[in-house]
Order: C-alpha cells, then sequence, then structure tokens
C-alpha cells in the first residue's frame, strides 16, 4: 500500500503543482521561491566584500556626487571622458546601467558663439570659455561612444503605457538604426522570448554611434523578486530580437556572431556559438530563454570604485582596467536603481548585471533540475518512504521518518546547490513526502486499526475476548449473510443541517427531527420500502428486499416526489407558527439520490444482534448521488440505471456525466421532475431548452451554450434555500471552459472531488 501510496500522490503533486494558473501551483510555487531564496541567500553568506575584481562596477555614489555636483545636472561630456579614460586601460567591455537622453545643446552654442567673438586682449576669459566647452560638450558622449568599440549601451524595451501616452510602436523608430544590434533568430524562438512592445530610449544619436546594444530590462518574478534575466527581448513591433546587455558585452567578449544564439527552449539551454561555429558556452535558461542570475553574494562582493576616482585618470592608472569588465551605475536608493533579490531586498542593479557577466564569463550558472528529474527523485523518496512506513503495527514510527527523511533531502539539495549550482525542487518532493506518510498511516490506523478496534468494542459484549483476539490475530471478520440482486438504494440527507443544529436548542432540534423523520419515513413505507437506518438527519432506505418489487424503481422515484411535497407542506406550517422557528428551519430543503443496480441485502450482524441493511457499489452510488445534489441546486437526482426503468412514466432533466469519488467510470444523471402529465409549468420551456444548451456545451461551443444557459436561468424556480440553479453552473462552467479547455478525451465528463 506504501508503495502505491507514494507512487500515486508523486504524480498527483507533480501534476497539480505544474498546472498553470492554478492556485495550488502558486502556493506551492511560492514556497519552492522562498526554498531557492533560502539555498541563494545561504551561498552568499560566504562571499567577502569586493572579492570579485574581474568585473568592476563604477558607481556614481555619494562621494562622486558630492564633488562633481547634482547628478541630474552632470553634463554628457562627462560620460564621454570617462569612456576615454576607461578605453584607455584596455577593457574588455564597459556597460552604461543608465538611460541617456538628449540634452540640450542651447548653453553650449551660445557660449561657443560668445568666445568666438572675444578678443585677444581677454585670454583669462577665452581659456575659461574653452574649458566649459570642452567639460560641456554634448557631443563628447556620442563621439567617444563611437570611438570605443568596447561601449555597451543600455535599450529599454517596455511595454505600453497608454496613461503616460507611451503607445506602442509598430516599428523601430526610423531615427534608429538597429540592424547592427539585432541578434538573427528564427521567429518560433523570438516569439518564446520576453517580449517589449515600444523602444524607450530617446538619445538616438547616441544609439546610432554605439556599436554594441543590449536591453537592460530585469522583470521580476509574480512576488516582485529578481531571480532570472533576459538573454534577449523580443519587439514584437518589427519582430526584431536585442539582446540584454549583459548577453551583448558577453557577445563582443566570446566572439559570438549575431546568428551564435541557438536556443533549445524544450530542453532549457541556451548554446553560444563562436564565429567558427564552436560552441563555448552552455547557459541554462528558462523556456522564456532567462538565465538564472547566480548571486555570488550580498551587496558590494564585486568591487566598487567611485566613479570620481574612474573619471580622473590621475586618481586611478587606466592601466588598472586591463581585461576587465567596467559597469557603470548607482548604488545609491535616490537614483532609483535598487532592486529586489534573491540575497538582499534592496539590491544595486548594476551588481545585478555584474552576476550575470560573471556567470557567464566563468562558464558558472544556477542549473535547475528539469521537471522529469525532479518528477522521479519525488516517486523514489516517496515510495521508499511508504514502503518503510507501511511496516505493520508501526504506525507512529512513520512520523519520525518524514522527519528524517525530509530533513536528509534539505540537507543534500543545499549540498548539491552550494558544491555544484544544482538547484533541486524541495517543497514539492516534501509535500509527497508528507502526503504519503499522511496516507498510508491514515489506512493503517484509521482502517486496518480501525477493524480490531470495531471488533473488540461491537462484539465485545457478544462474544468471549479469545475468540476476538483470535479474528485479530487471524485478520477475520464476521461471516455476514446476504443475497445480491438487483434493487434501488435511497438516500435523503437534510440541506445546511449542521447550520440548523447550532441555532436549535436541543430541544427544539429533536422535536424538530421527530417531525420531519415520522413525515417522511410514513411516506417511504408507504410505498413498501425499506428503512435501513437513520444517520442524524439522514434516511438510508431501500426497495425491493425483503419483499421483490418489480417496479422498485418507479416506487423509489414516487416516494423523493411525495417527500418533497410533503417537505414543502412542512415549510408552510413552519412559516404558520411565526418566530417559533428560524428562518433556516422555514426554508428547509433535503436532497434525495436514487440508484439501481446490483447490491447484497441481509441480516448482518450476529445471532445475538443483527441489522437489516444492504451493501455495495450501487450504495455507494447513491449516496455520491444524494451529496452531488448541492453543486447543481437540485433535490432529486436519479442515475441512467434508475431512468431506464422509470421513463414512461417520470418527467427528467438530463443533468450531467459524472465521475463520482472513487470511480473511473462516469455515470449519466437526471435531475427527477415529476411524474408523467404532472410537469411544473416552469419546466415546459426549460427542460428542452436546458437540452439543447447541454448539447452545445458537450460539442465545445462554449459562447452559445452559455449564452442559452443564461436565459434559460429566468425559468429556474429559485425557491428560499436553493443557493443555485443547474443553468446558472453551467454557464459558469462554459465561461471557464472558454478561458481553459478541457482535454480533448474530455466527453463532457465531470470529476466529483469530494462525497
Amino acid at each position: 500500500m506504501g508503495l502505491v501510496a507514494g507512487l500515486v500522490l508523486s504524480f498527483i503533486v507533480h501534476s497539480a503543482s505544474r498546472s498553470p494558473g492554478s492556485f495550488i501551483t502558486e502556493l506551492i510555487e511560492g514556497y519552492e521561491q522562498r526554498s531557492y531564496d533560502g539555498r541563494m541567500r545561504s551561498k552568499a553568506s560566504f562571499s567577502e566584500e569586493g572579492s570579485l575584481d574581474q568585473v568592476v562596477i563604477v558607481d556614481i555614489d555619494l562621494s562622486s556626487i558630492e564633488a562633481m555636483g547634482n547628478y541630474y545636472d552632470w553634463p554628457h561630456a562627462y560620460h564621454g571622458q570617462l569612456i576615454d579614460v576607461l578605453a584607455s586601460g584596455g577593457p574588455s567591455a564597459i556597460l552604461f546601467d543608465i538611460i541617456f537622453d538628449p540634452k540640450s545643446t542651447y548653453e553650449h552654442e551660445l557660449v561657443g558663439a560668445l568666445a568666438s567673438g572675444l578678443s585677444g586682449s581677454q585670454p583669462d576669459l577665452q581659456e575659461a570659455a574653452d574649458q566649459y566647452l570642452v567639460n560641456n560638450d554634448p557631443y563628447r558622449l556620442v563621439q567617444s561612444t563611437y570611438e570605443s568599440p568596447q561601449v555597451h549601451h543600455s535599450l529599454v524595451i517596455e511595454h505600453p503605457d497608454t496613461v503616460n501616452y507611451l503607445y506602442a510602436m509598430d516599428s523601430i523608430p526610423g531615427a534608429y538604426g538597429a540592424a547592427a544590434h539585432v541578434l538573427d533568430l528564427p521567429a518560433h524562438v523570438a516569439e518564446r522570448l520576453p517580449t517589449g512592445e515600444r523602444i524607450g530610449n530617446l538619445h538616438f544619436d547616441l544609439l546610432n554611434a554605439s556599436h554594441h546594444m543590449g536591453a537592460a530590462n530585469f522583470p521580476p518574478d509574480t512576488d516582485g523578486i529578481i531571480r532570472r534575466a533576459p538573454t534577449a527581448i523580443h519587439f514584437k513591433g518589427s519582430g526584431d530580437v536585442f539582446p540584454s546587455i549583459t548577453m551583448s558585452a558577453a557577445m563582443d567578449i566570446l566572439n559570438i556572431p549575431p546568428d551564435g544564439f541557438d536556443y533549445d527552449l524544450d530542453h532549457n539551454l541556451l548554446r553560444l556559438n563562436d564565429a567558427t561555429g564552436a560552441t563555448v558556452r552552455e547557459i541554462p535558461v528558462d523556456d522564456q530563454g532567462r538565465i538564472p542570475v547566480n548571486y555570488f553574494g550580498s551587496f558590494k562582493t564585486f568591487t566598487y570604485i567611485p566613479y570620481l576616482y574612474c573619471f580622473d585618470p590621475e586618481m586611478l592608472d587606466p592601466s588598472y582596467w586591463e581585461g576587465k569588465v567596467a559597469i557603470v551605475g548607482s548604488s545609491l536608493a535616490g537614483l532609483g536603481d535598487l532592486k529586489s533579490t534573491s540575497v538582499q531586498r534592496s539590491f544595486p542593479g548594476p551588481e545585478i548585471h555584474a552576476n550575470v557577466i560573471h556567470s557567464i564569463l566563468q562558464d558558472d550558472f544556477v542549473r535547475p533540475v528539469s521537471r522529469s528529474t525532479n518528477l522521479w527523485a519525488m516517486v523514489v523518496l516517496s515510495c521508499v518512504l511508504g514502503m518503510v512506513c507501511g511496516v505493520p503495527g508501526r504506525p507512529f514510527w512513520g512520523f519520525g521518518l518524514l522527519i528524517i527523511f525530509g530533513m536528509a533531502w534539505v540537507v543534500y539539495t543545499t549540498g548539491q546547490f552550494l558544491s555544484h549550482g544544482t538547484m533541486w525542487d524541495v517543497v514539492r518532493p516534501m509535500a509527497s513526502l508528507t502526503l504519503t506518510q499522511l496516507s498510508v498511516f491514515s489506512f493503517t490506523f484509521l482502517v486496518m486499526d480501525r477493524d480490531k478496534r470495531f471488533l473488540r468494542d461491537t462484539f465485545g459484549t457478544y462474544i468471549s475476548p479469545e475468540l476476538i483476539e483470535q479474528m485479530v490475530e487471524d485478520k477475520e471478520e464476521p461471516k455476514l449473510g446476504g443475497d445480491e440482486a438487483v434493487h434501488t438504494a435511497f438516500f435523503t440527507d437534510v440541506q445546511d443541517f449542521s447550520t440548523i443544529s447550532e441555532q436549535l436548542t436541543a430541544t427544539d432540534l429533536v422535536e424538530l427531527l421527530n417531525i420531519y423523520l415520522t413525515d417522511m419515513t410514513t411516506i417511504l413505507l408507504n410505498n413498501q420500502g425499506t428503512l435501513d437506518k437513520y444517520i442524524g438527519d439522514a434516511i438510508v432506505a431501500f426497495f425491493g428486499a425483503p419483499v421483490p418489487l418489480d417496479d422498485h424503481a418507479l416506487r423509489a422515484c414516487k416516494t423523493a416526489l411525495e417527500i418533497q411535497e410533503r417537505l414543502e407542506l412542512l415549510r408552510g406550517k413552519w412559516i404558520d407558527d411565526g418566530d417559533r422557528w428560524p428562518e433556516i428551519v422555514r426554508t428547509m430543503q433535503n436532497r434525495i439520490g436514487i440508484h439501481s443496480g446490483p447490491m447484497v441485502t441481509g441480516n448482518m450482524g450476529s445471532d445475538q444482534r443483527m441489522n437489516y441493511t444492504m451493501m455495495g457499489d450501487a450504495v455507494n452510488l447513491a449516496a455520491r448521488l444524494e451529496s452531488s445534489c448541492r453543486y447543481y441546486g437540485i433535490y432529486t437526482q436519479i442515475t441512467e440505471d434508475t431512468y431506464s426503468a422509470v421513463k414512461e412514466r417520470v418527467v427528467v432533466r438530463e443533468m450531467d456525466r459524472i465521475i463520482v469519488l472513487g470511480k473511473k467510470e462516469p455515470v449519466t444523471t437526471y435531475e427527477l421532475v415529476s411524474l408523467k402529465g404532472e410537469q411544473p409549468d416552469h419546466m415546459d420551456e426549460l427542460l428542452p431548452g436546458f437540452a439543447e444548451a447541454l448539447s452545445l456545451y458537450r460539442d465545445r461551443e462554449w459562447a452559445r451554450a452559455r449564452d442559452l444557459f443564461e436565459s434559460l436561468e429566468a425559468h429556474e424556480r429559485m425557491v428560499p434555500g436553493r443557493k443555485t440553479n443547474p443553468c446558472r453552473v453551467y454557464a459558469e462552467r462554459c465561461e471557464q471552459y472558454k478561458n481553459d479547455p478541457p482535454p480533448e478525451d474530455w466527453g463532457g465528463v465531470t470529476a466529483l472531488t469530494a462525497k
């Protein structure tokens, strides 16, 4: 049993937690992401500040702003000078995590015009004007970018913002010659990548002067955390694909041509092929081509150098930059580039880029385990635990084993990540292990041990203790007698009886039950039904035994109709009693389930004490029919087996094809409406219209079926206490299937998930 439980529950957990958009998927995935972040923080805890210097961040920090003035007033010439200084040192790449807008040239042109008119008699003023023109040259950034092929600027590919009049673009702006910056990818691959619908950059002279451009987008996960970085962005307007800024730098450093990106999204892999066609990197990606960010540490694990020092060659020798990657950005909160990441909730955007480019250059990646491998690991763990926990006589030991297995898996997965970068699922296997143990325990303790307790508690006063012990040891139960034949099982239950019980005193509750059960049992017996038992407010009965009845199915249907009529009279009486009974009693409804099929009936018990009862799958199905009435807002439901025996005598409405809990084969069910010739007026249009709508529903014509169901709902009789109706249920179901269609082999079947 433990092996089967482990196997089945593993697949259930896997399928239930991988269904896009489902609540379970979002819940499990949320906890998986927390586990992912925990392991990433564990890794980051071993890092030291400034321990990585292959990638260096040129930081627009507070000291630079204090020395050079308000950042927003900096002329573009500063950045041009920075490029010239850094480029002179021979870096591998210079990345700007900054979006540049064109600045006004008016002041520069004005000073230039004034300076051109100065005479040689004013050398000091001439020198000051010349220095101003150099320091504030608005074209220097563009010129320096053009002259430095190591420079990579940020491209903004974003979604429309109609509130601020930023609409989607049908094409790349004509002022931007993007041909040299795009990748050569097949359309079917491009469409699976993250998408943007407008280019947000405005400094087109800078874009055109750039040898390299890359998207700086960092779309977070649904919880706002950045765990993955795009490798490329698909611009929907033109269909072009731009690399991310880090991939742009990697292309330059590793000599990757525009057609060197080989995406295998079905196997979550990106191969980078150099100009010779050789694969130089195999990068794990998700199904959108995003690379898991391998955070090598927390804030400032990479070397940070103030912008001021890098700007001035006398403060930092440009030779420092030889072979390094420089990323220009800011760690200041006021400049708005702080992100939430797996290792820290306030983390500078430039250092995320640093982690990504360092990961690519070092060929050191987070490697998530595939879904199939995670599934088989979960199956093995759960099956082993299930088999061990299934050892008879030790049901409570399984909880200790569950803790051991869980801790071992956490230790193993953490070790695998810290040593190899392998990221296994943790929460899904833990959920599967927990459910496996609970199922084995439930079966062992609540089923097998229940049988033992039943024998001791129930038969202890009737037979000797020695015989009971022998039954327990031999796993024998008393031999129960009975005859198998086709009969009709009948179940009825009061709607919301628990709520009724809460609103009545014990005395009033007993009085109410006595009235109800007396009237209903009288109807049952008058139709020659056999009362099996009362279960609280529920009546369990059957027709056709012990006295054979050829029309047992019809008698059961008549009983149901008469019970509903009698309950309507009782409601009228309780209303006439005024405040004697609460509103929920005055609107009381009951549900009835009827099924005809083979079952065993007979005396079951012992020679000293016995009960004439019924057993079999047909009995269980009738019980499920009664409880499933609530899904549709109906009060009497019969199966196709019962209907086939009475179809010439009753009026029904076909309700559904259902698979009840514990069954595999579907069964067609009907709402019992009335006897022939006694059909209520409101059913004249409802029945044929409902049948037509049901046919459209099964033909997958969701919109037409929904519209017809909604129009028919006006004919449903919404009596007090009725919470829904079949038309409303099917209209909502059509809308759901319209958005999320069932599988091709659906066949119009509804699987009930509760008893």
